[in-house]
């Protein structure tokens, strides 16, 4: 039996479309006990936003846009993909796109265990080793589905 920090990485190279989202910001304070849940209900508050305007955000993508200062999470953007037609936020909630174009997406099980390490691993080994330039002017996303996430890096 195979371990996780053995187990081959899932990583694809490909291009990601734009995607016209809503979305709120969570800034990460200095103690990062309750980030995971402080991010999930930015997460909620979305998709009640969403709701309330007729929407059912389970239909459409969960996107995370990950924003690093000085090698730390500076903050988080909780994002529901929506259709064009909607084109304003309001009660803190914004509407934009995210930036598409060439990523290298790294497929795995929603394991909070194995999620850290995977994403340890994929800039570790898998980067060095395929030669990849990560793109720095563009963000990193994290697409969530049921059992499964994509963390999608930005590549020259």
């Amino acid at each position: 039996m195979t371990d996780n920090t053995e187990a081959s990485l899932s990583v694809s190279i490909g291009d990601l479309p734009s995607v016209h989202v809503a979305c709120m910001e969570y800034q990460a304070t200095a103690d990062p006990s309750n980030m995971h849940d402080e991010i999930g209900e930015c997460f909620r508050r979305v998709q009640a936003w969403l709701r309330e305007r007729g929407y059912d955000p389970l239909t459409w993508l969960t996107i995370g846009v990950i924003n690093v200062a000085d090698g730390r999470l500076a903050s988080y953007d909780c994002c529901v993909q929506v259709p064009e037609l909607l084109q304003s936020g309001s009660e803190g909630v914004e509407v934009k796109d995210l930036v598409g174009g060439r990523y290298a997406v790294l497929s795995m099980p929603k394991d909070p265990a194995a999620i850290g390490s995977s994403i340890g691993r994929f800039y570790q080994e898998h980067v060095p080793q395929h030669h990849i330039a990560v793109d720095g002017a563009r963000p990193t996303y994290e697409i969530y589905h049921e059992s499964t996430m994509e963390y999608c890096v930005p590549v020259l």
